[in-house]
């Protein structure tokens, strides 16, 4: 019964076990350093994969070589002679793809991540070929936001396509598997998640993940559609995956599957932690093996013959062969590999005429910081379709600060309210990214940030340098005190972002800078912490020019000349350090002030031509000291400058302490003009 969808099935699920057991044997020989067995999914994943339809994406974790397979390969050309269909034009050879996936993980130059990645963790991308493949990260939830980023953007441009993501029961007691599941129930996305429950999670059984009787009825819970099905059953998974990709493409909202597997392996090869599963459960799941169970099924169906069958494991065997011939004695990455960029190439920023402000009496007079980032995000949305803004109340209330005000009744269906929930919303944002769309996210306070800064640091940060695909989204942060609002509302932490490899972090100090500069962020391929000092929203002022520049990121600004020594903040501290030069002058000390502007990337060039002309240098921000951004700008001048310096190189930052609330409180540790001068006062000393 050549062209049967059960055998298609079969076919694919003997194949993934196939190469599955080959890398657990490469894994004894020391071939490959890790490996995560995919024995006993083969049911569940491989009709995931067929469901799978050019221009769908796919959204992996370890296990999920069958539907990577059924995916990625075309089935004429994978088995030949068995009656699947015409040959896809638009993928490649399978022979060839299945050498770069060996290749992939093995480690070797010509896998699809050229070595920086291990095993499933890559992604790709071919729209050319139909393929979508988004891989993971080791937080295993957080690919679930990402996923259904994937879905909001398929919905989004009007398309009928999928996304399908698989999950662990394990990962299921994230919370980016709620705050992803959530969001895609509300926002009704074309998202399929199946969770693959082999009750063992690493080595912890069931009863000790959740009190549930079932994992889908969490997906009740969210108001999704949602079963629980045998996934040592191709055919009752096949069933249950369609039923979900005809809801999802109808524009009926997600669906959640448990797929109920047995655990045959432990989470990896040789970890020991199979030993929790009882001998005699053990047994059973052994003995309902879904590859060969399946093959005695269809034989007795009469689908599937003994010559078929043998004529498709020598295929598979053939197809393996020449992969793993070709991958083992592939040439390693060269060692420049581990050194490539981890920030996509931003273009050269765009001349940009002024418009007609939204508000008449913008059009003369004096911009507020907040009105200029406003105008930014107005102009923006009106130059580029794609863009996207998404976060907690700016949709019809405008924002905590009024910043997205008029902006969701002129786009109601691209200024989106999200539920509270950074992670999922970031989540979100990189997978719209990642197909195309550019997303402005607006965490409320800088200060909640950290609810998602996994999303930004593992999964936003890495993606350029792990699979060379840009992922253009800012991050909106509300920072800072001053205003008295205490521990939680007060933050400045820039820091933690300019520490990690990929992202790009902007502190515009006045409304010129924060309109040209969100521009130049919106327009970057990478990720952008954008940080706004909420005591300048209203309180700084500016005349905006008659052109409006589309300000590079990573040049600093000298606000004010100096020959004696140089004042270095960024944000609300430009304008202590602006305050204490004006005072100094006073003193007969010539102050020069550099506002930084971006932190990363940094202008070394004008900051080290200054700390040579002038000798000294005071660095200030209202970040906490210890690990704060001016120990950095200081170890460099130290490196860079030190035979110009005639004194030590000074920080006047915050104190290692919350922000209190009282006012007086707050203002007794912010840094101020007089701590400033002190410091300055000290650096002449010597």
């Amino acid at each position: 019964m050549t062209g049967h969808p059960s055998l298609l099935r079969y076919a694919y699920m003997r194949l993934a076990r196939d190469l599955d057991a080959r890398f657990e044997s490469l894994l004894l020989t020391g071939r490959v350093s890790k490996w995560y067995s995919a024995i006993g999914n083969e049911a569940t994943t491989v009709p995931a994969g067929l469901a799978i339809e050019p221009g769908d994406a796919l959204c992996t974790l370890h296990r999920d070589l069958g539907a990577i397979l059924a995916t990625y390969l075309d089935p004429s050309r994978t088995f030949p002679g068995l009656g699947f269909g015409q040959p896809d034009g638009r993928r490649p050879d399978p022979v060839e793809l299945l050498e770069r996936l060996a290749c992939q993980l093995l480690g070797k130059a010509a896998g699809f991540s050229q070595g920086v990645e291990r095993s499933f963790h890559y992604g790709y991308l071919a729209p050319e070929a139909g393929i979508l493949h988004v891989g993971m990260i080791s937080h295993l939830g957080a690919m679930i936001p990402v996923a259904a980023g994937c879905a909001f953007a398929m919905k989004q441009s009007g398309s009928d396509r999928v996304a399908i993501n698989f999950i662990g029961d394990g990962g299921t007691s994230t919370g980016d598997f709620h705050e992803g599941l959530n969001m895609a129930a509300v926002w009704r996305l074309p998202l399929v998640l199946i969770v693959e429950n082999n009750r063992y999670a690493f080595s912890t059984p069931v009863e000790a993940q959740y009190a549930g009787a079932r994992l889908s009825d969490r997906g009740r819970g969210y108001g999704m559609a949602a079963e629980t099905v045998d996934g040592n059953d191709p055919d009752e998974v096949s069933k249950a995956v369609a039923r979900a990709v005809t809801r999802a493409r109808s524009g009926d909202g997600p669906t959640l599957i448990e797929a109920m597997v047995g655990r045959m392996r432990g989470h990896s090869e040789g970890d020991d932690s199979l030993k929790v599963v009882p001998r005699r459960e053990l047994d059973q799941y052994l003995a309902a093996d879904p590859v060969p169970g399946y093959a005695e099924r269809l034989r007795g169906e009469g689908v599937l013959d003994f010559d078929t069958q043998d004529a498709i494991a020598g295929r598979c065997r053939f197809l393996i062969d020449s992969a793993l011939d070709t991958a083992i004695d592939a040439p390693p990455p060269e060692a420049g590999t581990a050194s490539r960029p981890a920030l996509a190439p931003a273009p050269a920023p765009e001349r940009a005429s002024r418009m007609q402000s939204e508000d008449p009496a913008l059009s003369e007079a004096q911009v507020s910081y907040v009105d200029a980032i406003r105008e930014a995000l107005s102009e923006e949305m009106a130059r580029d379709d794609r863009l996207i803004l998404m976060g907690q109340d700016i949709g019809r209330f405008e924002g905590a600060f009024r910043v997205t005000r008029g902006l969701h009744e002129r786009w109601p269906r691209r200024v989106l309210d999200t539920p509270i929930a950074e992670s999922g919303t970031i989540g979100i944002a990189i997978g719209a990214a990642l197909l195309g769309y550019r997303v402005v996210v607006e965490m409320q306070f800088a200060d909640f940030v950290s609810c998602g800064f996994n999303q930004i640091v593992n999964v936003a940060a890495k993606l350029f340098y792990r699979w060379q695909v840009p992922c253009p989204i800012v991050i909106r942060l509300p920072s800072g005190g001053g205003v008295g609002a205490g521990p939680f509302h007060s933050q400045n932490p820039e820091a933690w972002f300019a520490h990690v490899a990929g992202l790009k972090v902007v502190c515009p100090a006045g409304a010129q800078d924060a309109r040209a500069l969100l521009k130049a962020a919106i327009r970057d391929p990478n990720p952008v912490i954008f940080c706004e000092h909420k005591f300048l929203y209203r309180r700084v002022k500016e005349t905006l020019p008659g052109e409006w520049d589309v300000a590079p990121l990573g040049i600093a600004a000298i606000r004010r000349s100096g020959t004696d020594l140089t004042l270095i903040g960024y944000g609300a501290s430009t304008w202590t350090c602006l305050e204490a030069a004006k005072r100094l002058d006073e003193e007969s000390v010539s102050a020069e002030v550099i506002d930084l502007r971006t932190l990363v990337p940094l202008d070394w060039e004008t900051i080290e031509a200054s700390v040579r002309r002038t000798g000294r240098a005071v660095i200030v921000h209202e970040a906490q000291r210890t690990a704060g951004f001016g120990a950095e700008v200081a170890a460099e001048i130290s490196e860079r400058a030190f035979a110009w310096l005639d004194g030590p190189v000074k920080r006047v930052a915050y104190p290692d302490r919350p922000v209190p609330y009282g006012r007086g409180l707050e203002q007794s540790l912010l840094p101020d003009a007089d701590r400033v001068i002190a410091a300055v006062r000290e650096t002449l000393s010597f």
